[in-house]
């Protein structure tokens, strides 16, 4: 906590070349236990990394669908228009032999098979190595539904069977679009100078879990609810920044910023959300060059929403306002020094997780309309039903065992997800991390305050889609998010645990 604290009082960063041992390269082989772990670095010559050119490039490329397609939902509604744009923002980062990429979609998730097809093809173009690229969303609601008919079209496409209405489609738009966005950040790499640092947005994010006056938590009660008692959880007001600037300009040319919240509004046309606004403030403070990538923080408990106040706002007001308070916060604590020694590495790595596991008698009663099958409200009864066996929104568990999780040796074994954790290191105090989930707001507390790095910008929804992931006593507590899962408790605990371990390997050197 001390040199957090220090951090966020000096707002500078300087960096030093590091490397883990035991932990074997990218371009070779996987460790054997039940992780694999890739250091994606050359490992000769590490000394002369800091002399080595920090370069980025970043990308932005449309991929809001026609105005028709349907928006996220079970059931899903056409769009009937079109706010402001959805884009997909990616960042290369390169240094000598080492090169990857952050890409972060203006989408409520990304499913697995969408990371794979486009970091195989962005690998493909670029030569960024497939372990070096992340992609994760903001989790906009006023986005595309990409469920399971996204599913059908992946497997299509695996057996190279897409047809001409598939290829004509928007899934391909989509795949495109991603794709395109790292091939051209990749081609615009220039030097770049550093800015990191951490600012505040207080009162504007707040903890939808409450407890009641029976004892029990319950998500989103409704404003002015009598029977609240207080918020069952914190809030984390941190605005996370990396600014970078070409060399010899004097202006900002692009960011990456990471904040913890649920989007502001819900309607049927397309929008970012409030990203929107933030890309809108910075053009306005850095110049209508600048690219602003957005990040989402852990939020699977947080929202813009404070049920203890009965005053409402337009939801069209508030947005903009919310984006231009976290561009703001950034504004009014940048940093008068730069990084001038950044060093850029980059890890992978894959854990193995249980997933819930489920009887046959409840695998036959989440397909049917029939009896509840606990006292619950009925809302919780209906997600119950899709977290065994209807696809809604996310994959349902028994999807999750035919298409992505490992089946057990031993009958009557766990399933295992495999859950990818990325660390990309770009100085001696500033690290990027990326895992999957909806992950509470408490776990990105609990990075900022046990991680070496200073600014330590975990971002969720990465490379998989996969629900929510309380804490441990958020999953004793129950209600929605609890109810809306996956994996086993303990999970995301586990989760921080290996990016942790990550951290510390990297900071050490």
């Amino acid at each position: 906590m001390t040199n957090r604290r220090n951090f966020i009082k000096q707002m500078a960063t300087v960096g030093i070349v590091s490397n883990i041992p035991g932990v074997l390269s990218s371009q070779n082989k996987f460790s054997q236990n039940k992780s694999l772990m890739s250091l994606n670095n050359d490992t000769e010559n590490l000394d002369m990394t800091n002399d080595l050119p920090f370069e980025v490039g970043v990308s932005m490329v449309d991929i809001t669908p026609p105005v028709g397609f349907p928006l996220y939902g079970y059931p899903s509604k056409p769009s009937t228009g079109i706010k402001d744009p959805l884009y997909a923002k990616a960042i290369v980062f390169k240094q000598g032999k080492t090169k990857g990429a952050l890409v972060i979609c203006n989408l409520l998730g990304i499913p697995r098979d969408l990371s794979r097809i486009v970091r195989e093809r962005a690998q493909n173009e670029t030569g960024i190595p497939f372990q070096n690229i992340s992609i994760s969303a903001t989790h906009t609601h006023t986005s595309p539904g990409i469920t399971e008919s996204f599913k059908e079209y992946a497997l299509r496409e695996s057996a190279n069977k897409l047809t001409d209405e598939d290829k004509k489609g928007y899934f391909t738009k989509l795949i495109n679009g991603v794709t395109t966005s790292i091939i051209s950040a990749n081609s615009n790499t220039s030097k770049v100078e550093i800015t990191s640092g951490i600012g505040q947005a207080p009162g504007i994010s707040f903890n939808r879990r409450y407890l009641m006056t029976d004892g029990r938590v319950r998500f989103n009660p409704g404003r002015n609810n009598p029977n609240i008692v207080r918020p069952s959880g914190p809030v984390d007001p941190d605005v996370s920044f990396v600014l970078f600037r070409k060399q010899g300009q004097n202006r900002y040319s692009s960011s990456l910023t990471v904040f913890s919240s649920h989007y502001v509004r819900d309607a049927t046309e397309f929008s970012s959300d409030y990203p929107h606004f933030i890309q809108q403030r910075f053009n306005e403070l850095f110049g209508n060059q600048h690219v602003s990538v957005f990040g989402l923080g852990p939020c699977g408990n947080i929202n813009t929403v404070n049920a203890m106040n009965a005053s409402t706002e337009n939801a069209d007001v508030k947005v903009k306002k919310f984006g231009y308070i976290l561009a703001d916060a950034v504004n009014n604590v940048l940093p008068k020094e730069i990084n001038r020694n950044p060093s850029l590495e980059i890890v992978s790595k894959i854990i193995y997780l249980p997933i819930q596991d489920y009887t046959k008698e409840e695998l036959e009663w989440s397909g049917e309309e029939g009896e509840q099958l606990y006292n619950e409200r009925s809302f919780l009864n209906h997600r119950r039903r899709l977290k065994i066996s209807i696809w809604g929104v996310q994959p349902p568990l028994e999807k999750l065992r035919m298409y992505e999780a490992v089946a057990p040796a031993v009958s009557g074994d766990v399933w295992y997800l495999p859950v990818e954790i990325h660390v990309f290191k770009l100085d001696q105090e500033t690290a990027i991390v990326t895992m999957p989930s909806e992950l509470f707001v408490e776990f990105g507390i609990d990075i900022k305050k046990r991680s070496p790095f200073a600014n330590t910008m975990l971002i969720e929804l990465a490379n998989a889609d996969i629900a929510y992931l309380p804490t441990i006593q958020g999953f004793k507590e129950g209600d929605y998010e609890a109810i809306n899962s996956r994996l086993i408790p303990g999970s995301g605990e586990k989760m921080i645990d290996s990016a942790i371990e990550i951290l510390e390997s990297l900071k050490k050197q």
